[in-house]
């Protein structure tokens, strides 16, 4: 299983953050390899995304079922492959940064995640370039964390996993980042 958590802070009110998310249209086209979605209705919906890892590139075909919506502070979802053997599930998390503490700082990952993961941020940032934005923290400033989890099936899971886990952290990173740059940008904050 691949998995990724990335939270990033900017000075904008909590509302204005999740009247963005909670509809999916202003956001779907910034994810990395996005090339289209279709709602069903409020919950249901298929995403076709470009997937490119390293010498493999495959177009999925995902069903996502958004299985909580609790504004203003978490949207969670699932997803399963509709053309490939895949299972994931994630969730959008808001909230302000006296509501966040000292608790929810991150726990300290040893040198060799933390190599990884900078390699991973590197070369996916080769490929796709990088959101350009300073986070905010302090009183007023308000958290965006994105959680995502992904399941790949079949005789090729165990490769897929390996490839799919080291890009997965980068890709929330950009999302997260290029949502608040637009929200920001919209208040004339950037």
């Amino acid at each position: 299983m691949a998995e990724a958590e990335y939270t990033t802070t900017a000075h904008l009110p909590l509302q204005t953050i999740w009247d963005f998310v909670c509809e999916m249209d202003h956001w779907a086209p910034m994810l990395t390899g996005y090339q289209s979605h279709q709602k069903e209705n409020r919950d249901d919906s298929v995403w076709v995304l470009k997937g490119d890892l390293g010498v493999l590139s495959r177009t999925l075909k995902l069903r996502v079922h958004v299985t909580q919506w609790a504004g203003p502070h978490r949207v969670s979802f699932e997803l399963e492959g509709l053309n490939e053997p895949l299972r994931g599930r994630g969730e959008f998390l808001l909230e302000s940064d006296e509501e966040a503490g000292a608790a929810s700082a991150p726990a300290r990952r040893g040198w060799l995640a933390r190599l990884a993961d900078a390699l991973a941020r590197f070369f996916f940032r080769l490929g796709h370039g990088r959101t350009q934005r300073a986070p905010g923290a302090g009183p007023g400033a308000a958290r965006l964390t994105l959680r995502l989890r992904l399941d790949p099936g079949g005789p090729m899971a165990p490769m897929l996993d390996a490839m799919m886990a080291p890009a997965l952290r980068p890709a929330a990173e950009d999302l997260a980042n290029k949502i608040m740059a637009h929200l920001e940008a919209q208040r004339g904050l950037r």
